[in-house]
């Protein structure tokens, strides 16, 4: 049982209510790693959340490892990764691909299909 309250900064609690916001961390991982209630973050967001107070979504500093949900997820094999990349380059060779085509029709040269056209 705590005998005296700590006072937090607002910039503290700005920072945990946005990575709370995030969804990078949870209340109690957040509670654990800046010493603080989980319930007490609950009512922190909650009072954000009805004030509409403007919290940046953007975290200042880095969560702690302990704290990361990515420790969760399982680690990433070899050839996921390579697949990740590879989806990476076709979107980006869809996304060059189709820049082309419309360049080319708005010069002219009709290379879509219509609807409607014989086959």
């Amino acid at each position: 049982m705590r005998n005296s309250k700590r006072v937090i900064p607002s910039e503290m609690r700005d920072e945990i209510v946005s990575m709370y916001l995030n969804g990078e961390n949870s209340y109690e991982e957040l509670g654990k790693y800046y010493k603080v209630g989980p319930s007490t973050i609950r009512a922190w967001v909650c009072r954000y959340r009805k004030t509409k107070k403007v919290v940046s979504l953007q975290s200042k500093s880095k969560p702690h490892e302990d704290m990361s949900r990515k420790k969760r997820e399982p680690e990433k094999t070899a050839e996921v990764k390579q697949l990740e990349a590879r989806i990476r380059e076709l979107e980006l060779q869809n996304l060059a691909l189709n820049t082309l085509i419309d360049v080319a029709e708005r010069n002219g040269v009709e290379i879509r299909k219509k609807s409607g056209a014989k086959q």
